[in-house]
């Protein structure tokens, strides 16, 4: 009987113990949530700075941290892959904007870019396939269609 009024005991203080934690948690989580989003929101500008400043390699340290708070973020992966075209590296570049294909695979903007960097990369199946895209995503002849296409001439 002693035994039995012990464990009830402890039960009832590691459940007293187990809401109190939760409660610290999911406040910390409630006031840490708004310096997250700010985090995100700062690297991407400063990424992008970088970028328009033609200083590549400052743009992807700050987009590799954004994707970490942001993953679902296809501007950040599109910026990256320019990025990357920046450095003339076309493989890191096509990886990139296949992510965010994977995102935003209606994007006529990213379409066109797959499509260039497969064309550059000698892709002619995964070129052709863009080209497929754009004609079923534009419906009648747009920028991007015609440019892609003016590569192979």
């Amino acid at each position: 009987m002693y035994m039995m009024s012990i464990s009830q005991e402890s039960h009832q203080i590691i459940r007293q113990t187990y809401k109190c934690l939760m409660k610290i948690l999911l406040v910390t989580a409630i006031f840490l949530y708004p310096t997250i989003i700010s985090a995100s929101n700062s690297f991407y500008t400063s990424a992008l700075n970088g970028f328009n400043e033609k200083n590549f390699e400052n743009a992807i340290r700050y987009l590799e941290k954004d994707i970490v708070f942001n993953p679902k973020s296809s501007e950040s992966y599109i910026l990256l892959g320019k990025s990357y075209e920046g450095l003339d590296d076309q493989n890191n570049a096509l990886k990139y904007y296949e992510i965010a294909f994977t995102l935003i695979p209606h994007n006529l903007e990213l379409n066109y870019l797959i499509g260039k960097v497969s064309y550059e990369l000698g892709l002619i199946e995964q070129y052709a396939e863009q080209i497929s895209n754009l004609e079923v995503l534009c419906q009648t002849s747009c920028e991007e269609i015609v440019k892609l296409k003016d590569l192979a001439e």
